[in-house]
């Protein structure tokens, strides 16, 4: 069922040339849904929602709950983080940013905001704190060879690190790491309206297909509701991203989520896979070898102009051995590529 926050976002792209079908958003006129990497497009990410989570007690009861450190976050600094179940099973993992006095925002797929909302309300309630999905925001993403150029044009500035540009009370642009130059840009609706014009001139409009494309060469995989409480944060490479934080202290599932990281003992991760056939998989779609063993399975996968690219959580030999393919072994084989970030568990450790 469509929520009224999605029925006004819709009818706010659809008045500038949207083109939906059974609720997805295929593009904007005669865009296309598989443009180059480097080419500049803004992405309306509408699978994105965010929760907004303020109160007294806010830092002290988060801090308790997630993977990343929020003692380090200033006002309008920004971490990836997850939050895990007491067998250190994630049930969410997102984007936290730090919006001022004892209010954070949290942006992730929307189909986890209400879950998150529920699982993490059953500790809540101990502290001076409320979680409530946001109404206001809507998260686009902003890429391409020259889009640094182009964002310092529109806002006279360009975020650095994981501080974000804060756009005049309405909103937030973040730097966002990754093999392309990309930015997401978290902002109300209305003030939207007036961004909207000299936005389009500079990055051609469309769906999410594109940054789902970027994520995949980025190989930064984020849960959706397919694959809540199925992998630790390991299996995500959220260390190596610095979505988890070892020194931190203890949060729940912390003790599961630091022995696997001490003992060294990860036998599946997150890689890149592709092929050059345009194939359409599905979340849980299981991964063979060659010899007909079950290796892992796919996260998330996009058609692209070259074929099919897709992040799936397999066996690390089976990555290093380029040995996957689709169902068992005279399966369409794929191509795994290295990880385009180092790996590195000790020195993750001191983070």
């Amino acid at each position: 069922m469509t929520t009224d926050r999605e029925e006004r976002f819709q009818q706010f792209f659809t008045e500038r040339g949207a083109r939906y079908e059974q609720g997805k958003l295929l593009g904007f006129g005669e865009t296309s849904a598989m443009s180059e990497p480097e080419s500049s497009i803004l992405s309306v990410l509408d699978q994105k929602a965010c929760l907004d989570i303020s109160g007294p007690d806010t830092l002290k009861f988060l801090q308790g709950q997630l993977t990343c450190n929020l003692d380090t976050l200033t006002t309008d600094q920004f971490s990836g983080g997850a939050a895990c179940t007491p067998k250190g099973r994630m049930f969410t993992s997102f984007t936290l940013l730090n919006a001022g006095e004892n209010q954070f925002v949290m942006a992730m797929h929307q189909g986890l905001v209400e879950t998150t909302r529920t699982t993490l309300g059953k500790y809540a309630v101990f502290y001076k704190t409320d979680l409530l999905p946001d109404q206001k925001y809507v998260c686009l993403g902003l890429s391409g060879k020259n889009a640094e150029q182009k964002i310092a044009h529109l806002f006279n500035d360009v975020p650095d690190g994981n501080t974000a540009l804060n756009i005049n009370q309405q909103g937030w642009l973040l730097n966002v790491s990754g093999a392309i130059t990309r930015f997401e840009l978290w902002i109300t609706l209305e003030h939207l309206e007036s961004l909207w014009a000299p936005l389009t001139e500079a990055f051609s409009p469309t769906g999410q297909q594109h940054w789902q494309m970027l994520n995949c060469l980025s190989v930064e995989a984020s849960l959706s509701p397919d694959t809540i409480d199925k992998y630790i944060p390991q299996h995500l490479n959220l260390p190596s991203l610095k979505s988890v934080s070892f020194r931190k202290g203890c949060y729940t599932g912390q003790e599961i989520v630091a022995r696997m990281q001490n003992l060294g003992q990860l036998k599946s991760r997150c890689y890149r896979l592709s092929s050059d056939q345009q194939l359409t998989l599905e979340p849980d779609t299981r991964l063979f070898n060659s010899a007909g063993k079950a290796i892992g399975e796919v996260i998330e996968s996009v058609q692209s102009s070259q074929g099919t690219e897709l992040m799936a959580v397999i066996r690390v030999e089976a990555a290093e051995e380029n040995d996957a393919r689709l169902e068992g072994a005279e399966g369409q084989k794929l191509h795994c590529h290295p990880l385009p970030y180092e790996v590195d568990p000790k020195q993750e450790l001191q983070f």
